[in-house]
């Protein structure tokens, strides 16, 4: 299970804040004393949400303007999707953030078939 460890101080306050580990885009939102982790891609277009804006507790996606609730990771505009969350554990001033491998790839699968199929669409 790969896992990171950052530091609570060098996470601001309510910005997404985006680190990369072992290949894999993450964005942590802290939000009073807690720290969400997700997968830094919009489920809707692969755009890295990190990039975005946070607006009263809400994520919005510079890609296309999905919104998303930074606590849940819950889509505003589109309930059944949602970003992709990661464990944390807060320990002290750590930052501890775990995800499963598999369930990356599984995902990444999903993305490769359904773009697939748009591109057959097109032709």
């Amino acid at each position: 299970m790969p896992r990171i460890d950052v530091k609570l101080n060098t996470i601001p306050f309510e910005l997404p804040f985006r680190l990369e580990h072992l290949g894999t885009p993450i964005v942590l939102i802290r939000k009073g004393n807690s720290v969400a982790a997700y997968l830094d891609r919009c489920p809707h277009a692969h755009w890295p949400v990190s990039e975005g804006e946070i607006e009263h507790g809400i994520l919005h996606c510079p890609g296309h303007g999905w919104q998303f609730d930074v606590v849940t990771g819950r889509c505003l505009n589109a309930p059944a999707y949602g970003l992709k969350p990661f464990s944390v554990t807060l320990s002290g001033d750590s930052v501890l953030v775990e995800w499963q491998e598999a369930d990356l790839k599984a995902e990444t699968n999903i993305w490769q078939v359904a773009e697939k199929l748009c591109v057959q669409d097109e032709k």
